[in-house]
């Protein structure tokens, strides 16, 4: 399987403080990716919450537990494999949302054009945390982009659980800048 060209990485790291949904916000990235442009808060910073999907267990859909929402209530992705046999796999992956417009108001969707990109979610864990759900929260969570990987991002996951992409992770990483303000 020939591996995908590497759109963008990010870094989020928790923010959440005395909120009660996880909150993170993006503290290091390297590459471009235009549609994040579009997801910058008044403060120059892109934030994602980490939710429960309303829609997860439901017959209808296989949608994943976990999503990712970003600014104006924009579904970034859903977290499919998330929970492997109820337990956090520490990886995930997910996709853009495929419709030109979301929400009863009919907002212009900025990763549409990007449709057929899959996201990789490598999701850390505080395991000194001294509670559970301290334990269960993520304290960081990196992003991957893979151009035109929409078809085959579950294998690509799959790879990136068994080192697949160990080398290009540690050049991302290295050469990551951190974001104060985009």
């Amino acid at each position: 399987m020939t591996t995908p060209n590497i759109r963008y990485y990010a870094r989020l790291e928790d923010c959440t403080g005395n909120r009660k949904t996880p909150k993170y916000v993006i503290t290091a990235q390297a590459g471009y990716y235009p549609p994040m442009d579009e997801i910058v808060s008044r403060d120059g910073k892109i934030y994602m919450y980490l939710q429960v999907s309303k829609d997860s267990g439901s017959k209808k859909d296989n949608a994943p537990a976990m999503k990712l929402q970003a600014k104006n209530s924009l579904n970034f992705t859903g977290l499919k494999d998330y929970f492997v046999n109820g337990r956090l796999s520490g990886f995930a992956y997910g996709y853009p949302l495929a419709v030109k417009t979301y929400s009863s108001k009919q907002k212009p969707n900025p990763f549409f054009a990007y449709k057929d990109d899959g996201f990789l979610f490598i999701v850390h864990q505080d395991q000194a945390a001294a509670t559970e759900p301290e334990k269960m929260k993520p304290s960081c969570i990196e992003l991957v982009v893979l151009e035109g990987a929409k078809v085959l991002i579950s294998s690509f996951c799959k790879m990136l659980q068994m080192g697949g992409f160990d080398e290009a992770l540690a050049a991302l990483r290295k050469q990551a800048k951190q974001v104060d303000a985009l």
